[in-house]
């Protein structure tokens, strides 16, 4: 398998924002922490009432990663949480939470996240090659891409594969994360080329170790 490129990255705190600023203090004197320390170029105005149910953007910054890299990023805040896009890791949009909100409970003397976070989600959307058809799960398959072949003279494979959740334990979980693992040919790809899109609720690194995994239960069909 190869990586061709991860197209989102994305990292989502649940914790209700008023707890970590139980107070009310005003946090308008971070701004200049995102602006000056991760370059946002499009901000909230300072003008308006923040609108938190739809979401506060911070959009096109820069994080600097454990690794020294410049890593491109879009930050939103909600009225349950945190989310960070970046197209690195879901490592890297973590880190940028655990630095951005250390920094600010330190300067404000507010309460860490760490005692207010509930849960952490993930969606991981991942683009790679791999010579391994996916009808190599069950050759049976093969006779229904036979069928359509031949009856309407175009060549048929199998597209994709989705993992879902069980709808009852989306249901009992408190904040489910109910991203189908899908992998499926790349849209408007020709199959010779031999690319693939692939989703899920992992983690990055997650998601590339059970992409590996899928290629040698393919290998070994």
């Amino acid at each position: 398998m190869k990586l061709l490129s991860i197209s989102l990255a994305r990292s989502i705190w649940f914790c209700p924002i008023l707890e970590l600023n139980p107070k009310g203090k005003n946090l308008s004197p971070a701004l200049p922490l995102l602006t000056n320390t991760y370059k946002f170029k499009r901000v909230p105005s300072l003008t308006e009432i923040p609108d938190f149910s739809k979401g506060v953007k911070f959009e096109e910054g820069e994080f600097k990663n454990s690794e020294g890299n410049e890593i491109a990023l879009d930050f939103t805040v909600y009225n349950e949480g945190f989310l960070v896009d970046t197209r690195s890791s879901t490592k890297d949009s973590d880190a940028f939470l655990a630095e951005l909100l250390t920094r600010v409970s330190k300067d404000f003397d507010l309460p860490h996240y760490e005692q207010i976070i509930r849960k952490k989600n993930y969606l991981s959307q991942i683009y790679i090659s791999t010579n391994k058809s996916l009808e190599l799960f069950n050759p049976k398959l093969r006779e229904v891409s036979k069928y359509l072949t031949d009856n309407l003279l175009l060549h048929f494979e199998i597209g994709s594969i989705i993992f879902s959740a069980d709808p009852a334990t989306i249901v009992q979980a408190t904040i489910p994360n109910s991203v189908p693992f899908t992998i499926e040919r790349a849209i408007n790809i020709p199959f010779a080329e031999n690319k693939y899109y692939s989703s899920s609720g992992l983690q990055t690194d997650q998601h590339l170790e059970l992409l590996n995994k899928l290629e040698d239960i393919l290998s070994s069909g």
